[in-house]
């Protein structure tokens, strides 16, 4: 028994100094505990202040609480408009898709198309596929510019000038030869051509009144040159008669070209104008000569100067009064407002007294005392 408790008792020793060293270790950690408890109570300041601090700050939390519910709320008002934008994004993608199909469809159109150009064997004209010939919209158009046995077609030109104009009118004949060019080695060679409106017609109207102008210019100047070679017996004084009076008219054309043209900004002389004022001028003017050459050629036992001066003094007075009478007449077209009846009237009254007191007094007896006896040749005095 005694072995045993010497064994306990050596356990206890050794358990006892294994307390002792415990107790030593704790004596030694006790500085470090205080010195934690003190840190440990520096921290409860700490945390004291800081939940001061906290309590302090309690309204700010609140306030940014309150802002951040607010912010939330724009945030989710946002998203709804997203949402709505999105749906925009979502059509727009759609009708993109939709637009990428129809030009898939058109890629595929254009490639027919050049399918069936290649295919043709038509070297001239433009090609149209079956589909459009035979399409409702295609009849709708030939109704709108072909009869309907489909025999008979029109064509609409709008020009850029005034179609009364005579650029406007110029353009005819080229319309007309543009026509016969795209109409070569086709079906339509031999088709019926005819092109109206109102700038045609005009141009129809001012190629007949030009050769109706020509044909009463010639048939005019030969009837009057034959009357005056056996009025006067002379071939010469009809020569420079008729050429006093083409002078006259062609001056006085021109000074009206002036008024109208330049000065008053009109298109140009109307297509009539020419026509009458020359059967009128010419018809006046003629008489006129008439009267001096006849009193002239009554004075054959005088010299030619004598002869022509003392038949202007007797017939100078009876041309003038002519002259401003009929000038007179002419103005009285004037207040009318027509404008073709206007620049008759200007180019008559120009004439008239240019011939009156310019051409009669001044180049006939130029010429009279120019030709001298030779006045009626070939027939003598």
């Amino acid at each position: 028994g005694m072995t045993a408790l010497n064994a306990g008792m050596n356990s206890a020793n050794q358990g006892l100094q294994k307390s002792i060293a415990g107790q030593e270790q704790l004596v030694k950690g006790l500085p470090e505990l205080i010195k934690g408890l003190e840190e440990q109570k520096k921290g409860l300041d700490q945390l004291a202040n800081g939940q001061g601090q906290i309590v302090d700050n309690l309204p700010k939390l609140t306030g940014g609480l309150s802002e951040l519910g607010n912010g939330q709320k724009q945030l989710l008002d946002g998203f709804s408009n997203l949402d709505g934008q999105m749906g925009q994004l979502t059509d727009g993608l759609t009708q993109s898709a939709d637009g990428l199909n129809e030009v898939s469809e058109g890629l595929t159109s254009a490639q027919d198309y050049l399918a069936g150009l290649a295919s043709t064997t038509e070297l001239s004209g433009f090609y149209i596929p079956d589909e459009v010939l035979e399409s409702e919209e295609f009849d709708e158009a030939l109704n709108a510019y072909m009869s309907k046995d489909r025999k008979v077609m029109t064509m609409d030109v709008i020009f850029e000038q005034n179609p009364y104009s005579n650029e406007a009118m110029a353009n005819i004949p080229e319309i007309k030869e543009a026509v016969k060019r795209a109409t070569k080695d086709t079906k339509l060679e031999n088709a019926t051509i005819a092109v109206g409106g109102v700038t045609s017609t005009y141009a129809d109207l001012d190629s007949i009144s030009e050769a109706d102008y020509t044909n009463t210019v010639v048939l005019m100047l030969v009837g009057i040159s034959i009357i005056l070679v056996f009025l006067f017996r002379s071939l010469i004084m009809p020569i420079y008669l008729i050429g006093s009076l083409i002078l006259t008219y062609y001056t006085a054309m021109a000074i009206s070209e002036v008024i109208f043209v330049n000065i008053l900004g009109y298109s140009g002389i109307s297509w009539a104008v020419p026509f009458f004022s020359f059967v009128i001028l010419i018809a006046l003017g003629i008489d006129y000569s008439i009267f001096l050459m006849d009193r002239f050629s009554e004075y054959k036992d005088l010299s030619v100067n004598e002869a022509m001066l003392l038949s202007m003094k007797k017939m100078g007075t009876v041309i003038i009064s002519a002259a401003v009478i009929l000038g007179g007449t002419f103005a009285a077209m004037m207040p009318s407002g027509v404008l073709s009846l206007l620049q008759i009237a200007t180019i008559i009254l120009t004439g008239l007294f240019l011939y009156a007191l310019i051409i009669l007094p001044l180049f006939v007896p130029v010429m009279v005392r120019t030709f001298g006896e030779a006045n009626w040749w070939p027939f003598k005095r």
